[in-house]
């Protein structure tokens, strides 16, 4: 079963795990990817990244651009990028930077924008980790069961639900106000948020209204309330949490990335078999500071893939990892690639 590999300098394919170097092509040129998915509702599998949507419909080895609506966002420099994507019964969205969201409901061919939100109260009060009100769309997911309801993430700002498929929005930043990474909805009242927050010396000069707390965080009342659940492990800055028979991992650092340049940070990788009563830290290929940030099942086993991500300035000695869980559950390196390894999907 071939593998798709997103990294910060494109998308790389494998036909097989393990992998030698030489092994993973580029298939797509797209810059830094955000999102890799696949939905029931769509065929192919979808991207997206820093330079726009695509779509493949024979196992990544081509792709098509959805023109996802993206150019210069008013006084800052820049272009749009898309960082979240998802599929519905009835519709494909896309997140962007700044942020905004599109909808499209004939396959990607047209988008149009959500309106909606833009109106939500707490929008002035975003940020993102490089420059103040250009916040990042991260997340976006619909509740198991209610097709019409959407959960959006935002890095940072917190999370805010629709109710009607995204033409209007409650601004839930109230219940959660951290950095956020990952929603992952497990039934439709219980979902896990990974979350980090913003370097607090931006708190100094007036720009802290984000500073949040990191954390892995659960509610049981369809985001009503949350509760964060990695209790001591002090690896606070999470960037994705997942699920598998009834196992849940997430890999975490002591420090928010401004920290990573200099590998002045520790991280850890930590599994629970009790829903995050209770945490064991397990050993992994890349410690102490490569970042486990995705995850997938391939051919029955659990991999993963690690980097250094939004390091303000960018490390030429970072590669990207992919692991294999063993039966055992010890962590082995598969195969490597030139750059950081955000997210993984089989094909």
């Amino acid at each position: 079963m071939a593998l798709l590999i997103g990294t910060d300098d494109g998308l790389y394919r494998v036909d097989d795990v393990p992998f030698e170097r030489e092994e993973a092509e580029r298939v797509l040129d797209c810059g830094m990817v955000t999102g890799l998915r696949t939905f029931d509702a769509f065929e192919g599998v979808f991207v997206a990244s820093t330079a726009g949507a695509y779509r493949s419909h024979d196992g990544g080895e081509t792709w098509d651009d959805l023109g996802v609506p993206l150019g210069d966002r008013f006084w800052h420099a820049g272009e749009s990028e898309v960082w979240s994507i998802l599929g519905t019964e009835d519709a494909l969205y896309a997140g962007t930077n700044d942020p905004y969201l599109y909808r499209s409901v004939d396959g990607g061919d047209t988008w149009h924008e959500c309106k909606g939100f833009r109106d939500l109260p707490s929008r002035g009060h975003w940020e993102s980790p490089i420059d103040p009100h250009y916040a990042r769309f991260r997340a976006l997911e619909t509740v198991p069961g209610r097709p019409d309801q959407l959960i959006a993430g935002v890095e940072a700002g917190g999370i805010h639900l629709s109710m009607d498929g995204g033409q209007t929005w409650l601004d839930r930043r109230d219940t959660i106000v951290d950095d956020i990474h990952q929603i992952l909805p497990i039934t439709e009242d219980v979902w896990l948020a990974a979350t980090g927050y913003l370097d607090h010396n931006i708190e100094a000069i007036g720009l802290g209204h984000a500073v949040g707390e990191g954390g892995l965080w659960r509610t049981v009342d369809a985001g009503d309330s949350w509760e964060r659940i990695d209790g001591d492990t002090k690896f606070s800055y999470i960037r994705r949490v997942f699920v598998h028979d009834g196992r849940v991992f997430f890999g975490g650092g002591e420090e928010a990335p401004p920290a990573w340049v200099e590998d002045d940070h520790e991280v850890a990788l930590f599994e629970s078999t009790n829903f995050g009563r209770d945490w064991e830290r397990v050993p992994y290929p890349g410690e102490p500071h490569e970042v486990v940030e995705t995850w997938a099942i391939h051919d029955g086993d659990i991999v993963c893939g690690s980097g250094l991500f939004d390091v303000p300035d960018r490390r030429d000695d970072v590669e990207g990892r992919i692991m294999r869980r063993t039966d055992d559950g010890e962590y082995e390196t598969v195969g490597r690639v030139s750059d950081n390894v955000g997210h993984i999907h089989p094909v």
